[in-house]
């Protein structure tokens, strides 16, 4: 796919009021898919997504003579990135600076694929993640990073309140 194409999405997403997180093309059950992940702040929601959709077919059909079309043999996908948000750039990662993220590597380092901790900084310069990680940090280079996202975790309010309420018990 080529770049041109891709930005051309991406104008489109934003000059609707969006920001545009991601704009993917893969196969998938042989056809092509073009998925667009997009936010707001307060979030999104379905009419959202019918609204980005609706411009980004106009697009499409209008220049459905492009080769990266595969003669109008695709489809669009629109929608959140959802509360475990995919991280794909390096100022995805400096923009969620105290966050939690889980990053999968596409090599070991330090024996392992997998961290989850919180994003502390990130080098620009040497394009590393540093990432505090059970009480150690890890300094993870960017080029190795097959794909991060945040981490959400549901607080259950009467889970917490039973847990205070056993605290204050004596015996």
């Amino acid at each position: 796919m080529s770049e041109n194409f891709l930005q051309q999405i991406q104008e489109i997403v934003t000059r609707s009021g969006y920001e545009c997180v991601h704009v993917g093309v893969r196969t998938d059950f042989g056809r092509m898919k073009i998925q667009i992940l997009i936010d707001t702040l307060g979030g999104i929601n379905v009419d959202d997504c019918e609204e980005v959709s609706r411009h980004v077919n106009k697009f499409l059909d209008e220049n459905s003579d492009m080769p990266e079309l595969d003669k109008g043999r695709y489809y669009l996908e629109v929608s959140s990135p959802g509360v475990e948000r995919p991280l794909y750039t390096l100022e995805d990662y400096v923009r969620f600076s105290g966050r939690e993220a889980r990053i999968r590597l596409s090599q070991l380092l330090e024996g392992r694929k997998t961290f989850t901790g919180i994003i502390q900084a990130v080098n620009m310069n040497e394009k590393n993640i540093n990432l505090l990680c059970d009480g150690e940090e890890k300094i993870i280079p960017f080029e190795i990073i097959k794909g991060g996202n945040l981490v959400f975790r549901f607080e259950d309010e009467n889970n917490n309140e039973n847990k205070r309420r056993k605290k204050g018990r004596k015996k």
